[in-house]
């Protein structure tokens, strides 16, 4: 007797169910994207009980004739493709034919439709199907109950009301920004949570959805090529999340996980952020059809993209391109002013200030200017710029603060804040890209150097990475089995750690599996850019300091030190006014 045999259809479609139906979250996605397929401009979602009791999707998209609304809980019966041709030239959210059949095989389904005559009620519980004829407006209704009653292990793998809520609310958001000419509105118990108007401004869905204060911080981007079209928003500084989950990437109107795009958007913040922050973006891709390949995952959530190194050399040029052409300048941490309730039985004293008559110069207040003689330092080296670049506005140092940030006077009645050893760095990380950028820039080690590694370090060390050193001024020649000799080392300045500076770059070679020119170049600068600025708790000259605010306002990025922290933060007149409550006044 044959071992081999064919699974029943409602097995079939319980299997389908675990790959395409993970949790409720999942049932919104896939009869959401149905309504964006008909066509459909104002979609609403009801969610009760986290999804466990009710899921309700209502759209007034196409609808469907009664042979329709019966053949969509087929198994892969689907209108979307109909050739081999159409699979690779997919428009459409949907094409499997999965979703329907999946859901209704682990929940009770009622499926109301019409195509503006009459309309037709379609209804499987206990996977048993039913229809009938009945009274309904164009469009068409989806209401889920009882999700996973028939699969009990799934049932109890769900989260907490509260966490379920979050990831509807996820998808449901990310669906709203790849679609903003659709009118979207979620209800969850009842109580409406979120809504956009589908008037086809990005930026308007983004405020909807995320908040004013978010809007008000975006740079709007767009790039726009033969095979793709890239339109979206770039988040500032203040929008940075702690993790990756806020860099959303929409492609034809589907929200999808593109590894390579993501990561270029990563690198291309690295002078803007901070390592361990990550930048909130919206990108909407609109791409040929026959470049995707969107039958990788079953959920359809990662894709392929036959142009995506190129896509991706382009993302880390032009996103910072474009955050330099707006205001960057950090602002102070606002914060709710404290409201106090007087009591009528409290009493207070007279507040007293205490001058003392003299007071010696370690005891002088904070912000101070020293003559040079106080405290020696040795010269303060800064590398000259191009004069065209200018973006700062007047900047005139009046003393330095805890001998770490330079305060200056904006000449607009506000004041600025300049951290001394990130503007340095800043200076120092362009003047070494410029040095790196020249064709004579090495030169042999003043003292012979070698480099030993282990057996392991040297197999990573690859011919490959070899020649990449080689473009940040750095020749290895193999010197014995696990040792290099450095024949040649960069020309950054006069008296520099040489040999920290090879091993620091050496060991970015080798912990890094997939290097490229880009990282390599950046990494090498800014670690050489750090060891050659002046630190913290290091006294500056008035002359000094205007020599930084001269050098930083002729730098490309003069907001942020290489590493992604704020150079600069500036306090506006009218902030310093509404702080001490002088507005209006």
């Amino acid at each position: 007797m044959s071992k081999i045999h064919v699974l029943d259809i409602e097995l079939a479609n319980q299997i389908a169910a675990g790959e395409v139906i993970e949790r409720p979250s999942s049932v919104v996605k896939e009869l959401v994207e149905n309504a964006l397929d008909a066509n459909a401009n104002n979609i609403a979602v009801y969610i009760v009980a986290a999804g466990r009791e009710e899921i309700r999707v209502e759209d007034n998209g196409e609808g469907m004739s009664k042979e329709d609304a019966v053949l969509a809980f087929s198994r892969h019966a689907t209108s979307k493709i109909s050739s081999k041709f159409d699979l690779f030239h997919i428009k459409t959210l949907g094409f499997r034919g999965e979703a329907l059949p999946s859901i209704s095989s682990v929940a009770n389904v009622e499926l109301l439709t019409s195509q503006g005559d009459v309309g037709t009620l379609v209804k499987i519980k206990n996977n048993v199907l039913t229809s009938e004829v009945a009274r309904s407006r164009k469009g068409t209704i989806v209401k889920i109950t009882n999700l996973f009653y028939n699969t009990p292990a799934r049932l109890k793998y769900l989260k907490a009301d509260y966490t379920e809520n979050a990831n509807t609310i996820e998808t449901f958001t990310r669906l709203a920004l790849a679609h903003p000419e659709v009118a979207f509105s979620l209800y969850i118990d009842n109580k409406l949570r979120l809504e956009t108007s589908g008037r086809g401004d990005l930026k308007e869905t983004i405020m909807n959805l995320y908040g004013l204060h978010v809007a008000k911080n975006l740079v709007p981007f767009s790039y726009k090529t033969p095979d793709y079209e890239i339109e979206g928003y770039l988040g500032k500084a203040e929008l940075a999340r702690s993790n990756r989950y806020s860099i959303i990437v929409n492609l034809n109107g589907r929200n999808v996980y593109m590894p390579k795009v993501q990561a270029a958007i990563i690198d291309a913040y690295h002078d803007f952020l901070a390592p361990t922050r990550y930048p909130f973006v919206v990108l909407n891709f609109k791409i040929e059809p026959a470049l995707v390949d969107f039958n990788v995952h079953p959920t359809k959530k990662e894709v392929r993209f036959s142009k995506e190194t190129e896509l991706r050399l382009a993302l880390i040029r032009l996103i910072p391109e474009t955050l330099l052409q707006t205001d960057l300048v950090a602002r102070p941490y606002q914060s709710e002013p404290f409201i106090y309730e007087k009591k009528a039985e409290e009493k207070y004293e007279q507040l007293t200030l205490k001058f003392e008559d003299s007071v010696k110069e370690k005891e002088s207040p904070i912000i101070q200017e020293r003559e040079s003689e106080v405290l020696p330092q040795r010269p303060l080296e800064i590398k000259k710029g191009d004069d065209s670049v200018i973006k700062s506005p007047f900047l005139q140092p009046i003393g330095q603060l805890n001998l770490t940030y330079i305060v200056c006077e904006d000449g607009e009645g506000g004041f600025c804040l300049i951290d001394q050893h990130a503007a340095m760095e800043r200076i120092n990380y362009e003047h070494f890209q410029d040095v790196l950028s020249k064709p004579k820039h090495v030169r042999s080690p003043l003292t012979p150097l070698l480099i030993d590694l282990t057996a392991a370090e040297t197999q990573l060390l690859t011919k490959d990475k070899l020649e990449l050193l080689l473009t940040v001024g750095i020749k290895l020649v193999p010197f014995g089995i696990n040792s290099f000799r450095v024949e040649e080392v960069p020309i950054f300045q006069k008296g520099y750690d040489e040999e920290l500076y090879v091993r620091d770059v050496i060991n970015i070679a080798i912990n890094e599996n997939e290097l490229d020119l880009t990282k390599l170049y950046r990494e090498a600068i800014s670690s050489m850019a750090c060891k050659a600025s002046i630190r913290a708790n290091q006294f500056l000259s008035i002359s000094d300091m205007k020599n930084v605010i001269d050098s930083l306002s002729k730098t490309t990025n003069p907001y942020t030190c290489p590493h992604g922290r704020p150079v600069i933060i500036r306090f506006t007149k009218y902030e310093l006014e509404k702080m001490f409550k002088r507005t209006g006044t």
